[in-house]
């Protein structure tokens, strides 16, 4: 120990004595360690960390799978939920939740859309948490006919509530609907979106078996594998479908582990970052090694004095390990800082959904995986240069003294981690070169609208109470709310149209089976489905779609006249064989009573993108809003002016109509396209900024290899001129040099190239892992690099004076 306390101080000061070069090999640990720091907390808060529930692994999502010809919803009905209860041996419990928007009142703020979870009253205890005051839902409120309550989050408590003491027992108003608090959950739980949980029977309970709107979570029974679950609920969902042919035909179930479920495909490309953080960190090693290599042949000569007065191979190499080790420390330090700081970006950067996000931070795990890496990385850049001196001849050494400071034979090492530098920096910048590239060709995919800053969306929700039922089950009072709002609007200075749509272009929405009369009629429950899309007159134009055939929606379309729909591209493509489908008559599900049940193709227009750019376009069907009208709509705005300019004026007029209603989440079109690619955005920024500094890594450490290997040959520099040699020969030597150690380092990193962005392959639209275009562009980008890093140290070479140059010695 006193030793170990002893090289240390002598590892400081000579650091101390060697201020920029300790400052250089520091904050090249300070990015490689930051950076995976950084990244790592993501993926310890996303994917690493367990699930805040009792035995978080038992958790399974039971997922509805559609075996025809419907795309269908993965989403279970209530009546095959209680079947699935009732018949699964394989689970210990089975819960189910939904989840909806609804419009706060009367707590003391202004009205606001928050969503809400409807959770089966047992949900709770099969995630063994408990409201941390007050009660969860009981038995008898989770029925038909049961009472409103509610149990909320500690969030909404504190932060929309502010932390009242007596809540429970208190009153909200959802929809028009009062609610009574009975608990609040703990800090930090979180099930699904909600920011409030109430039952789910007294919504969901009396749904038809075609309704598909629950998700069942169940847990597994005590030694029971997912996999005999789910073969127990493939063949339950084979029973319900022969007992049910009209609603289940054709349809099965999966089960899928909820961690999966929540974490999706983030999955995927928060891995293919951190594999990129680590080249990143390789490479910095690498440039340390080289550093430290340089700095282990000057002292030479105090290495081999201190083995004449009898310091043996292995002290000596516990003090070049020690300094090693404090050097990677200091860096490891200051990565913690860089990481504090990255955090912060990279939580700016991920896309809107990112699940945990809440649990990203600089945890003990993270702390510990910093400290444990900052240990590896200063035994691995340590270790070339402990090996080196190990084999140093100490009377070569003693009679060389400081005459050959510069003089070694780490030559071939130094150029070996050069070549493994630039190989690595390959993979790199190869794999941001094809995110690069697929994200512009995903630019590039026309989404079937006009994705303009000038046209606003405007998200309504309307109150059922207020709105719908009652003694308006046709809709009539919603139908005059959307009337009364786009004749406003569109009287307001700088608007040119205005239209309503029942989801924006890029939103998913119901789907509902039809039949078409005469063309396709397959028996109930092996009818196609097709997203509903209610629209008013000049939705088309309004958000730029266009019409291929017929006629748009109009004002005659009313309630009282006969239906009319209009299909995209892809329903006429897929369902109606001779291609001409105006004249035919769709007729809809008798899910929606009290409207029009026949429907006459009047136009076809083009397909838009539905379900995000890289997704199959689905079929869709437009009806005119007064036949099948929705409570929610979206107010689509066309603006002369800046769109956002007008926001405040279009929130006015909808206040005045109903001071009630919230008017939240408008965006414009150019922003809803640019959010169905933020996951792609996310992981392209986040490779392409590491592959950058891969990429100046390895520049830097050409740069440094071909210095000192100028510096250490200055008397050949010297001959070579004092005997004639000219300036573009001593240029071409050393160019030559750092150019050779690039190319093989570029040959080598197309083969590891090709093995590693096949791992990327998921990630990737329509471009190919192995795209000949982006590997050339990428070698030629890194080959141009390398030259830059060249010329530095050629154009020094030839600057020095022949007679300096041989005096140097």
């Amino acid at each position: 120990m006193e030793g170990l306390v002893r090289d240390v101080r002598f590892s400081l000061r000579q650091i101390l004595r060697r201020p920029g070069f300790a400052a250089v090999v520091i904050l090249t640990l300070a990015l490689g360690i930051g950076a995976n720091t950084a990244i790592f907390s993501v993926v310890d808060g996303v994917l690493l960390r367990p699930l805040p529930y009792d035995d978080p692994d038992e958790l399974v999502v039971l997922w509805g799978i559609e075996t025809g010809m419907r795309s269908g919803s993965n989403w279970a009905s209530y009546p095959d939920f209680v079947d699935f209860e009732a018949q699964a041996l394989s689970f210990e419990s089975l819960a189910a939740w939904s989840s909806q928007t609804l419009t706060l009142t009367g707590y003391g703020g202004e009205p606001v859309r928050i969503p809400v979870t409807r959770v089966t009253w047992d949900l709770f205890s099969e995630l063994g948490v408990s409201p941390a005051a007050g009660r969860s839902i009981l038995p008898e409120e989770d029925r038909p006919g049961g009472a409103n309550v509610l149990v909320l989050t500690h969030a909404f408590w504190r932060d929309r509530l502010g932390s009242p003491g007596d809540v429970v027992g208190r009153t909200l108003t959802l929809d028009g609907h009062p609610f009574e608090i009975v608990g609040v959950m703990p800090e930090g739980f979180q099930w699904s979106t909600g920011e409030v949980y109430a039952p789910l029977v007294p919504v969901y309970g009396g749904d038809s078996r075609g309704m598909h709107r629950i998700i069942p979570l169940g847990r597994l029974a005590a030694g029971v594998s997912r996999e005999e679950a789910e073969s127990e609920v493939v063949a339950i969902a084979s029973r319900l479908e022969t007992q049910y042919p009209e609603w289940n035909s054709n349809r099965s179930a999966r089960l899928e582990a909820y961690r999966d479920t929540l974490v999706g495909s983030v999955g995927t490309t928060l891995w293919a970052v951190f594999g990129m953080v680590g080249l990143v960190l390789l490479i910095a090693c690498a440039n340390v090694a080289n550093l430290m290599l340089t700095r282990a042949t000057e002292r030479t000569g105090e290495v081999a004095v201190r083995s004449a007065l009898g310091a043996g191979r292995r002290q000596i190499a516990r003090q070049l390990i020690v300094e090693s080790l404090v050097l990677s420390l200091l860096g490891g330090v200051a990565g913690v800082a860089v990481a504090a700081g990255g955090l912060g970006l990279l939580v700016r950067l991920a896309p809107a959904g990112l699940p945990r996000m809440d649990e990203i931070g600089l945890s003990p795990v993270v702390l510990g995986f910093a400290l444990v890496l900052t240990l590896v990385t200063g035994a691995v850049f340590g270790l070339l240069p402990t090996l080196q001196a190990a084999r140093r001849d100490v009377y070569r050494g003693l009679k060389a003294g400081g005459r050959t400071r510069l003089q070694g034979s780490r030559g071939w090492l130094s150029k070996a981690v050069v070549v493994g530098q630039v190989a690595l920096a390959m993979v790199a910048v190869v794999s941001a070169g094809l995110l690069v590239n697929s994200f512009i060709h995903l630019q590039r995919v026309d989404p079937g609208f006009r994705p303009s800053d000038d046209v606003l969306v405007v998200p309504i929700s309307l109150p059922e109470g207020k709105y719908w039922g009652g003694e308006d089950p046709d809709g009539a009072r919603s139908v005059a709310f959307y009337r009364e709002a786009e004749r406003r609007i569109e009287a307001l200075p700088g608007v040119t149209r205005v239209a309503s749509a029942y989801m924006h272009p890029l939103a998913g929405g119901w789907e509902s089976s039809f039949v078409i009369k005469g063309v396709l009629e397959p028996p109930q429950g092996e009818q196609p489905e097709a997203r509903l899309r209610p629209v008013t007159p000049g939705y088309f134009q309004t958000v730029g779609m266009r019409l291929l055939e017929g006629r748009d929606i109009s004002d005659d379309d009313t309630g009282d006249a006969p239906g009319v729909v209009v299909v995209n591209e892809s329903f006429r493509r897929t369902f109606v064989p001779n291609g001409d489908a105006l004249g035919h008559v769709v007729a809809r599900s008798s899910w929606w009573a009290d409207l029009p049940y026949e429907y006459e193709i009047v136009g076809v227009v083009a397909d838009v993108r539905m379900d995000g750019l890289t997704a199959d376009v689905p079929t869709a069907l437009y009806f005119s809003y007064p036949q099948f009208p929705f409570a929610e709509m979206n107010l689509v705005v066309e603006t002369e002016v800046a769109a956002r300019s007008i926001q405040g004026a279009i929130e006015h007029e909808i206040h005045e109509i109903d001071p009630q209603l919230p008017v939240e989440n408008v965006h414009t079109l150019a922003e809803l396209r640019a959010d169905t690619v933020g996951p792609e955005r996310f992981r392209t920024i986040l490779v392409s900024l590491f592959a950058g500094l891969a990429l100046a890594l390895s520049a830097i450490g050409i740069y440094g290899v071909l210095s000192y290997s100028v510096a250490r040959r200055t008397r050949e520099m010297g001959l070579r001129m004092s005997l004639g040699a000219r300036t573009g020969d001593v240029l071409r030597l050393v160019i030559r040099q750092g150019m050779t150690l690039t190319l093989v380092g570029v040959a080598i990193g197309i083969a590891l190239s090709a093995l590693a962005t096949g791992l990327l392959s998921s990630l990737l639209f329509e471009v190919s892992p192995t795209d000949p275009a982006t590997f050339a562009g990428v070698s030629l980008v890194l080959s141009l690099v390398a030259l830059l890093a060249c010329l530095v140290p050629a154009w020094r070479a030839t600057r020095a004076d022949p007679v300096i140059a041989l005096r140097t010695e």
